[in-house]
């Protein structure tokens, strides 16, 4: 693994939380690569503010009755015509948000495990198999799958953390099997930002 394209990510968070975090490991190597490259990190890639968008009001139609709906958290179909949702309403909400989970690299898997269950009874296939909108369910049952795969896997759920604050993805030709890095990364995830 590269781990020199990964050190401007964890400098940016180190920056901000210096005063009251400090891994002497991270913001060290952070701290010589940052100041050795100052021409090469694109400061264009911070976005700081994703973490703390949490349960903002969402606002949508129902795709079969038109009705109004807002919300903070996720409904799995309209209150008025009892319609299940279709995939793109899924899309307004990132994938901690889907299971009711706060978003955090340490979540509770049994909790996820049964939010998931809830749900897969709602919307899985065989359950719906004579519903006419059966392929809309289908994309939103494996929408719910691979998010659910995401979360359950810690190495997944990092790199969709790291995604979530820095709006960096790690390329899938990347190789993360380096234990100690990936450790730094949740390290990083972690630390509470400082507003």
């Amino acid at each position: 693994m590269k781990k020199i394209k990964y050190l401007s990510i964890l400098w940016k968070h180190k920056k901000i939380n210096i005063c009251n975090h400090k891994n002497c490991y991270t913001y060290n190597l952070a701290q010589n690569f940052f100041h050795s490259n100052k021409n090469n990190i694109d400061s264009n890639n911070y976005n700081g503010n994703i973490l703390s968008n949490k349960n903002k009001v969402k606002h949508f139609k129902c795709p079969k009755c038109n009705n109004n709906i807002s919300t903070d958290t996720v409904s799995f179909n309209c209150e008025v015509c009892k319609a299940l949702f279709n995939i793109d309403i899924f899309r307004n909400f990132n994938i901690f948000e889907l299971f009711n989970i706060e978003v955090n690299y340490d979540i509770d898997k049994s909790h996820l495990k049964k939010k998931f269950n809830e749900i897969q009874n709602i919307y899985h296939p065989d359950k719906n198999a004579q519903n006419v909108e059966v392929d809309e369910i289908n994309e939103v049952s494996s929408y719910l799958n691979n998010a659910y795969k995401t979360l359950s896997n810690d190495v997944e759920r990092a790199l969709y953390l790291l995604k979530m604050e820095y709006n960096y993805m790690i390329s899938e030709d990347e190789c993360m099997d380096d234990d100690e890095f990936l450790s730094e990364i949740i390290k990083v995830i972690r630390i509470p930002r400082i507003k």
